[in-house]
């Protein structure tokens, strides 16, 4: 029997039967509905409005995001399952784990999409000084703010539950060597490719809540949830493996430092008792080194790699802007 991860089975059907790698069609999907995203605003005159200074430029750069989180969103979900279920493979191999195929609530990852949906219509109707001006613009925007609120709500639910399920399984390791952080090393896969994904969301979404004109309650909202999903993604997976990595390093330094002490005093040991204490502290000195989390050094990077192009990005849209206003004055 295998793991079923939580995923979305409607995108998940979608890229396994397109002829094209799952991630080509995702951001070709994002940046498509962000082209055309951009051509409605132009349609509707809000492009022409910003180039006369009568709008600010984040009535363009809105849409056009939002709609780039709508196509990239369903990606991130489906990679996400994809993942959990390739590192819950990779821990049966190394380890006998609870094998069970266990499903998630469905209904719960929907009730938190209607959440989101719901949410991010409050927040449209709180930053729009006037909510009863309805018009194809504000249309526009509404119906990008529900489908992103949609996916991204869901996203964060399948992201927690599939790391709790991936956490869980240290439960039922029962044989796991401090010595060979190879076989937990699925668990910091998890997290480190589950903080990827949250920290392109964040870096796409970065046009909504860095923009200065932007509302101050969408800025606090995004960051919140945003930086939350990234910290959870990387955390979660390997809380589990975690303890119990701490529990057997200091239950197996406790048992050396007893020997320790008990081949400590001089004068009563032999010359094996004296051999044995050498060995004994060198194992100590191993124990003590063994790191409680199954990240390398490598995982570590990544993770620095992924938050540093994700703030480079945004830096980096705010030199161009900055230098565009410059020409334009």
């Amino acid at each position: 029997m295998s793991y079923r991860p939580a995923s979305d089975r409607v995108f998940s059907w979608l890229y396994e039967t397109l002829s094209v790698p799952p991630v080509v069609a995702g951001i070709a999907c994002s940046l498509g509905l962000g082209g055309l995203a951009l051509w409605c605003t132009w349609l509707l005159g809000t492009v022409d409005a910003v180039a006369a200074g009568l709008m600010p430029d984040i009535a363009v750069r809105a849409p056009v995001t939002l709609y780039m989180m709508a196509g990239y969103l369903p990606m991130a979900i489906y990679y996400l399952g994809v993942w959990t279920r390739d590192h819950f493979e990779m821990l049966t191999n190394n380890f006998t784990l609870d094998q069970t195929v266990v499903g998630f609530p469905r209904l719960f990852a929907n009730a938190f999409g209607v959440a989101g949906a719901l949410t991010m219509y409050l927040l449209f109707l709180f930053e729009i000084d006037a909510p009863w001006r309805w018009n194809a613009e504000f249309f526009f925007i509404l119906v990008g703010l529900l489908v992103m609120g949609w996916f991204n709500f869901r996203f964060m639910f399948l992201l927690v539950w599939n790391a709790l399920r991936i956490s869980r399984t240290a439960g039922t390791i029962e044989n796991l060597d401090l010595f060979d952080p190879v076989l937990v090393k699925p668990y910091a896969q998890q997290g480190v490719r589950s903080s990827l994904l949250a920290v392109v969301g964040l870096s796409v979404s970065a046009n909504l809540w860095l923009d200065p004109h932007s509302p101050a309650l969408g800025t606090v909202s995004s960051v919140a949830m945003l930086v939350a999903a990234s910290v959870l993604a990387l955390v979660l997976p390997t809380w589990g493996v975690h303890q119990r990595l701490k529990a057997i390093k200091q239950a197996q330094l406790g048992s050396i430092r007893r020997a320790i002490a008990a081949r400590h005093d001089p004068q009563s040991r032999s010359v094996d008792d004296a051999q044995q204490l050498r060995a004994d502290l060198a194992v100590e000195r191993r124990l003590t080194e063994v790191s409680e989390w199954p990240f390398d050094a490598g995982s570590y990077g990544r993770v620095a790699l992924y938050v540093f192009l994700g703030f480079g990005s945004w830096v980096g849209a705010a030199l161009v802007e900055r230098m565009l206003e410059t020409l334009g004055t």
